[in-house]
């Protein structure tokens, strides 16, 4: 599975080698097509006996062609004229498949022309899922001109099975695993596939980080197969669906972060706070015995003094600050309540008339997750059951809103992922990111304390003005 993008003079070559190496099928629902080449290309392949089927538009532009249309239709292959009232079909969602295996998508023209820059082609390979979702596509497109107006679209069994993966994904985000083996039944008959007999196999296994993974590359790579089928409303709502999602991911994820370096600010305090307390109180001490000796260390008194203080002001705050124990079991049920009921109560997520109460339950949650305090979170979890939030997803219904939203929730995004990787600047991060073993480290890192501390009490102790702490 694999997909990429060409552009311009590169896009030519690129399709006469994928049509070229096809041996049975091509199917090409692309609008127009005015290349000579590329015309005596499939020509070719029609004689050799390949099933080649090409949806065009019924239109002055395609008649320039209408003799290498027939001797193409002569040598075997299909094409089917949209009529004209269905060019918009065709305008934005060009696309061909190749042996069922290969898929064209993007805006390249299919014609003899100077290039402009903004001839894209994207390939995607061995996803007989998206190959498949496009014939059915292709059959839709090829009867068109048949059917009344009103006539509702059927769905595509594809784009009905990636909806059911989008739901699969969304509990594997927030970390809601304990039904998932009742969903495996909804997508088992595209096991064929073998991406999706990967992710199949990972969710049997329960190996859950894995099938999120590959799950997200899946989905993402079916992206173009579902704005075929999504009114510019519903492609909105829905990118801004998926937006919200990734804004209180990242919100989770910079939480989680704060939190664990919350932990091991507390840790580090009860663990070393004293004896640092008692270092620092004798570097004060050395500092100011250098200082009396040499007017020039002044300032490292000063400095030396202050950190002390600084220091001392923090202990005494952190050893107020309680924190609540969990067992694991009780770990992983808040981690799961966090994550469900944060995305019910995010800022970013709900219409402004439920802003400030969205933000004041938000602010609160976060607290409590920080605090361990599992009781608080359950009963914010019970208060948000009943639903009451309305997301902006649903309640907006303006075109030039939606596109305003989307942009705005995108910002955001950019935001939080900056907030993010500030964390990871931090010392404090980087340090915890290398430990393996907490309790190891704090051990060794008392035994190297200790040991500088005897060396300060040595060095102080050896001058007369040495003054006993308090």
């Amino acid at each position: 599975m694999t997909q990429f993008s060409i552009q311009n003079k590169e896009i030519k070559p690129q399709i006469v080698k994928y049509l070229t190496a096809a041996t049975s099928k091509i199917l090409l629902a692309i609008g127009w097509l005015e290349d000579d080449g590329l015309i005596g290309l499939l020509q070719k392949k029609a004689i050799e006996g390949l099933d080649i089927q090409l949806i065009l538009v019924n239109d002055q532009k395609s008649k320039t062609k209408t003799k290498e249309f027939q001797m193409l239709v002569q040598k075997g292959a299909k094409i089917v004229w949209l009529d004209n009232s269905f060019r918009e079909k065709l305008m934005d969602y060009k696309f061909g498949v190749i042996d069922s295996m290969t898929v064209f998508t993007g805006s390249y023209t299919w014609e003899e022309q100077q290039f402009s820059n903004n001839q894209t082609l994207y390939i995607t390979e061995s996803l007989p899922t998206l190959a498949n979702g496009f014939e059915i596509e292709f059959e839709y497109l090829s009867i068109l001109n048949e059917l009344s107006k009103e006539e509702p679209k059927i769905k595509n069994p594809v784009t009905l099975l990636l909806k059911k993966l989008e739901v699969i994904k969304a509990l594997l985000k927030i970390g809601d695993t304990e039904f998932i083996h009742l969903r495996l039944d909804e997508i088992k008959e595209f096991k064929s596939d073998i991406n999706l007999s990967q992710i199949f196999s990972a969710l049997e296994e329960e190996s859950f980080e894995e099938a999120l993974t590959l799950l997200i590359e899946f989905t993402s790579y079916h992206e173009i197969l579902i704005a075929c089928n999504e009114p510019p409303m519903d492609k909105l709502r829905r990118e801004i669906q998926l937006m919200e999602e990734e804004i209180s991911s990242a919100s989770n994820e910079f939480n989680e972060i704060q939190k664990t370096l919350h932990k091991f600010s507390k840790q580090h305090s009860e663990n070393l706070g004293d004896l640092l307390q008692k270092i620092l109180f004798q570097t004060k001490l050395k500092a100011k015995i250098e200082a009396e000796e040499d007017e020039e260390k002044q300032e490292e008194y000063n400095e030396a003094k202050k950190d002390h203080e600084e220091y001392t002001r923090s202990f005494e705050m952190s050893k107020k600050q309680k924190l609540k124990s969990l067992t694991k079991e009780e770990q992983k049920i808040l981690k799961k309540l966090y994550r469900q009921n944060s995305l019910k109560c995010h800022p970013d997520r709900v219409i402004e008339d439920f802003q400030e109460e969205a933000e004041a339950i938000f602010v609160e949650l976060n607290e409590a997750y920080k605090a361990n305090d599992l009781e608080k979170v359950k009963d914010i979890a019970d208060q948000l059951k009943s639903g009451f939030m309305l997301f902006k997803s649903e309640g907006i219904t303006e075109l030039k809103k939606l596109e305003s939203r989307l942009k705005n929730l995108t910002q955001k995004y950019e935001g939080w992922i900056g907030k993010i990787e500030e964390l990871q600047q931090l010392p404090t991060y980087r340090t915890v990111s290398n430990i393996d073993d907490w309790d190891v480290y704090f051990e060794d890192t008392k035994e190297v304390l200790e040991s500088q501390l005897v060396r300060l009490k040595e060095f102080n102790a050896g001058h007369e003005d040495f003054e006993e702490e308090g």
